[in-house]
């Protein structure tokens, strides 16, 4: 039986795998080589196999996009918008 956990760890360890080898920019260049050959030879089926390698290509990219934002995002301090409380003389 497979494990959700199991799946997961794959998943990040291909994903890793990819980004530290730049695959996604491999994947977009062979994808649009491969819809220009397939337009050439007008092969509908080789077009929407290349286009597949385009769309990870740029869902990877993008995710990166993403998660680098994250990163660059400033924790925005609530304490320093307000005043602070007057305080009260007894």
């Amino acid at each position: 039986m497979i494990k959700i956990d199991d799946i997961e760890n794959k998943i990040k360890y291909y994903y890793k795998l990819i980004k530290s080898k730049k695959a996604h920019i491999y994947l977009i260049i062979i994808g649009i080589l491969g819809v220009i050959i397939g337009l050439y030879f007008s092969l509908p089926i080789i077009n929407q196999i290349f286009a597949w390698l385009i769309l990870i290509g740029v869902f990877i990219k993008l995710y990166d996009f993403t998660e680098q934002i994250e990163r660059d995002i400033i924790p925005y301090d609530f304490n320093m918008l307000l005043p602070p409380p007057k305080k009260k003389d007894r």
